[in-house]
């Protein structure tokens, strides 16, 4: 005999063994009321009962079984999500508890059913327990409580629920402190459209103002050690690019440029209505700017770059969608600050004074999400 043949028959054997094991002394009371003794197996994957009567062995399908006995326990009949079992009934109430069979339990109250593994799902049954016994508070300490979930720890929650207060939900003293330590932060990014109004003057002399547009990104968070402040008070990330038009000045030797700026601000904002639909907002923010120059001056032409940092004071409202989103439309004004674009030209390096003290509204309408 080859090593397969043997390998064949001990893993035939071993199989036999296992199913073995598996038939209970017991009877089935069949659909037409025909009650038969022998060793029991249920088959609740392929709704099968298989009865052993003196070596002999035949299988029944569900439809043709009306009720099974099994050391003298009562296993009924019973349909889970469109789907049948045959289980035992361990705890009855306002919540019920079914077996299947060892590890496996069916746990249905009139607002949640759940069907159970205690070992497939042992990570996640304090969650499954705690949903489905929401509306009493003082199971759930007792559901953390417990190292190890089994038939008589399942039995015991379920008995202490039925003959529970039921209440709505109040987090309990350890919920409480469970969600201090892992309370998480709370963070939004947006987009942003920009239309800005800037006010330019010309050597402390002339001025004029011009039109310009620009896209921004941002984040705002309002961290978990703000407390009750959390959602009130944001911190905000911003990055923004803005396109200004010419800029003319006849009086100042038929002068024009225009300008394209980079800047990142940081800011706080206080949000003062936090549950609702319109959400008011004050706001302060710092920032740096980095302005490009592309202009001309009479008939030269010049290009200069300069950095700068500006305040800015802001108001606005968000406004909450359907979908939890928010839209917003943010006003700012750019405190003033001075770009020194002064320089020399022509063959004599003749000097030419150009300093730009500059101020600007913005305006922003931006998605949250």
């Amino acid at each position: 005999m080859n090593n397969t043949s043997i390998i064949l028959i001990i893993s035939l054997i071993c199989i036999n063994l296992s199913v073995a094991q598996n038939y209970q002394s017991g009877s089935i009371t069949t659909t037409k009321n025909k009650s038969i003794k022998g060793k029991v197996f249920i088959d609740n994957d392929l709704k099968k009962v298989y009865l052993k009567i003196n070596g002999d062995q035949k299988d029944y399908k569900f439809k043709e079984v009306k009720s099974i006995f099994i050391n003298k326990e009562l296993y009924s009949k019973i349909n889970f999500n469109n789907e049948d079992y045959f289980t035992n009934l361990v705890v009855s109430g306002k919540a019920s508890l079914y077996q299947i069979n060892r590890y496996n339990f069916l746990l249905i109250n009139a607002n949640k059913k759940q069907k159970l593994n205690v070992i497939q799902d042992r990570q996640k049954i304090r969650g499954f327990l705690s949903l489905i016994f929401k509306d009493c508070n003082p199971i759930r300490d007792e559901i953390n409580r417990t190292e190890e979930f089994s038939k008589k720890t399942l039995t015991e929650l379920t008995i202490l629920y039925n003959k529970c207060d039921y209440g709505a939900y109040k987090p309990t003293e350890k919920e409480l402190s469970q969600a201090n330590t892992f309370n998480s932060d709370f963070f939004r990014f947006y987009g942003s459209l920009l239309g800005n109004i800037n006010n330019n003057q010309i050597n402390n002399n002339v001025s004029n103002n011009n039109i310009g547009f620009g896209i921004g990104i941002g984040l705002a968070s309002s961290p978990s050690f703000m407390g009750n402040l959390k959602e009130n008070i944001f911190f905000n990330f911003d990055i923004t690019i803005l396109f200004n038009g010419n800029s003319e000045f006849e009086n100042e030797s038929l002068l024009n440029f225009k300008q394209n700026s980079f800047r990142l601000s940081l800011g706080m904002e206080y949000v003062f209505i936090k549950e609702g639909i319109v959400l008011p907002f004050l706001g302060i923010g710092y920032g740096y700017s980095s302005d490009y120059y592309n202009g001309t001056v009479d008939t030269i032409n010049f290009k200069d770059h300069k950095q700068n940092f500006f305040f800015t004071p802001k108001v606005g409202v968000l406004y909450k969608l359907k979908n939890k989103k928010l839209i917003g439309i943010t006003i700012n004004y750019l405190t003033g600050f001075k770009n020194d674009l002064s320089f020399r030209y022509g063959e004599k390096l003749t000097y030419y004074p150009l300093v730009i003290n500059q101020s600007s509204i913005n305006i922003g309408l931006s998605y949250h999400f």
